[in-house]
């Protein structure tokens, strides 16, 4: 009974500090992306569009924060409770043996043919949330035309394609998952049945004095088996969570190591004295997607108070500089 207390205290305690430690990490994580969007010229804001980046910055570092925060303490408890049930069983009986190691490996096997079914949709489901945080946005930003010019029937069709693909999509993925339920459940169960099916042919054929010892093996036995199936079922657990909580990480990643191409200058003091002066010597500008400079060694430096207007065509442009009465 003390035994019992003190592991339930450590579970409390351990659960604790894997919430602090997946929580700790999601705010840094945030904290991050959101500095590195900061940093973003247009050419990348472009590339992953707004939605997507919002969606990046809260919907992927939850389920890495889930992630986490369950698989700290699953990860943790299923090679322990795993390895201290198979050592107790293990010289028990090779047939036994045999029952339970053929019962983990259907476990395994069903564990594979659904993350290899599944883990393509969460994929496609991470970009589809962003499309409904593009349309949801899209709606927000401009509701008062949208009513002004009495599209609210537009814009709720447009909503509801993208809201129905999502639910069709985690409809298939949410089955698809339910399928472990009931195989874990088939799995425990027929596991007792054969460990009880073979206890009783080898109770028959044994003599008188070790019938009684082979029952008692083979309850001891059925109990530690069911401890090894535990330990993976909390393990399957984490192949759930797990694919969804990949494509997130390799979302956030892709923000993370992002090249940004507009890199801020590293002088840090004024050594000219200037105030208010701007100064470009030999500058050249085009758009992300464009062929050409549409400017092209630009120089010119325009003190407080100054306007610049560059006038011309490419390769012959002309600055003027006009003073503003301020």
């Amino acid at each position: 009974m003390r035994v019992q207390v003190e592991a339930c205290y450590l579970a409390v305690l351990f659960g604790y500090f894997a919430s602090y430690i997946a929580t700790s990490f999601s705010k840094k994580l945030r904290g991050d992306l959101f500095c590195k969007v900061e940093d973003f010229s247009m050419e990348e804001m472009n590339k992953f569009s707004v939605s997507s980046l919002i969606t990046r910055t809260t919907n992927d570092v939850t389920q890495v924060e889930m992630l986490i925060a369950m698989g700290l303490q699953l990860i943790v408890k299923a090679p322990i409770t795993a390895v201290w049930a198979v050592t107790k069983i293990l010289d028990k009986s090779f047939t036994w043996s045999a029952i339970t190691g053929g019962a983990v490996i259907i476990l395994i096997l069903t564990i594979g043919i659904l993350m290899k079914l599944v883990l393509p949709n969460f994929k496609k489901v991470q970009k589809i949330i962003d499309k409904v945080n593009s349309v949801t946005r899209e709606n927000l930003t401009g509701i008062r035309v949208v009513r002004a010019f009495n599209g609210e029937e537009y814009q709720e069709k447009k909503f509801n394609k993208q809201n129905t693909d999502l639910t069709n999509l985690q409809t298939f993925n949410q089955r698809m998952m339910s399928v472990m339920s009931p195989v874990m459940y088939l799995i425990m169960n027929g596991l007792t049945l054969a460990i009880y099916f073979a206890g009783a042919y080898m109770i028959e054929s044994a003599g008188m004095a070790d019938k009684i010892n082979i029952f008692s093996n083979m309850v001891v036995f059925s109990s530690y088996a069911m401890q090894v199936i535990m330990s993976f079922l909390m393990l399957a657990m984490i192949f759930m969570m797990w694919p969804r909580a990949s494509v997130s990480a390799s979302r956030i990643l892709e923000v993370l190591e992002s090249k940004i191409s507009i890199k801020n200058g590293k002088i840090k003091e004024d050594k000219t004295n200037l105030k208010g002066t701007v100064e470009f010597k030999n500058v050249s500008f085009k758009y992300p997607d464009g062929m050409d400079y549409v400017l092209k060694d630009i120089s010119f430096k325009a003190n407080r108070g100054d306007t610049v207007a560059i006038i011309g065509s490419t390769g012959s442009r002309k600055i003027y500089i006009n003073k503003l009465n301020t």
